[in-house]
């Protein structure tokens, strides 16, 4: 079976003490069972949506199309481009950042997804829960991340659900929760090893229920 995980960063497994305890790899072991669970990673640290939909035009049609699972997690980037702005109060910025964010989406989707694939888009946590410009954005880009799910059908991870309120046991370096926080080097908004679990539960459950509440027989223990 071939799982295709796409995103920045965090899909990439940034903090995570292994890369066996990268949300990815918890996904493709608990998935394991009579066939070999593959994965192919199309992520990179700092990648925006942009960036990201950029890259699938290096990725061959034919690992689209052998594909079973999808998951699809991105965004973060796209904040920390835009903080400086977002900090200075530019009032239309945020719903330029958001537009701009939902037509990448749609793209990365269109190219994709397949009919025999199970397709997971991932909902975004903020790791700094103390500033409201943060939360307002990611907000709005969970807001813009279920639209998408319900109009394209795909199976939603609410990972924001499964981070809410232990951002300080689940995110890597994690300081005072707040934008200021962010530094040249070494921010704290990647998950560490329990954030990572926490992520694939949460993509596991998604899986499971798929788009339209199915079950599947997955434990989502990782």
């Amino acid at each position: 079976m071939l799982y295709v995980a796409l995103g920045d960063s965090v899909t990439y497994g940034y903090s995570a003490s292994r890369n066996a305890y990268a949300f990815p790899q918890r996904v493709a072991r608990a998935l394991s069972g009579r066939q070999k669970v593959h994965v192919y990673l199309q992520a990179k640290p700092g990648w925006t949506s942009k960036q990201l939909a950029n890259s699938l035009r290096n990725v061959q049609d034919c690992i689209w199309d052998e594909a079973k699972l999808v998951t699809l997690m991105v965004g973060g980037n796209d904040l920390l481009r835009g903080s400086p702005w977002l900090l200075n109060g530019r009032d239309g910025y945020l719903l330029e950042l958001v537009e701009k964010y939902h037509a990448n989406l749609l793209r990365i989707v269109e190219t994709a997804r397949r009919p025999g694939s199970r397709f997971v888009i991932a909902t975004l946590y903020n790791p700094f829960p103390n500033s409201p410009v943060a939360a307002e954005y990611t907000a709005r880009i969970n807001d813009v991340i279920r639209l998408v799910a319900r109009r394209q059908r795909l199976a939603l991870a609410a990972v924001d659900r499964a981070m809410d309120g232990r951002e300080d046991a689940y995110i890597d370096g994690y300081r005072h929760g707040t934008i200021k926080d962010i530094k040249f080097r070494n921010n704290p908004v990647h998950p560490n090893d329990a954030g990572h679990r926490a992520i694939a539960r949460a993509v596991l459950t998604a899986y499971r229920r798929g788009p339209a509440g199915l079950r599947r027989a997955v434990r989502p223990s990782t």
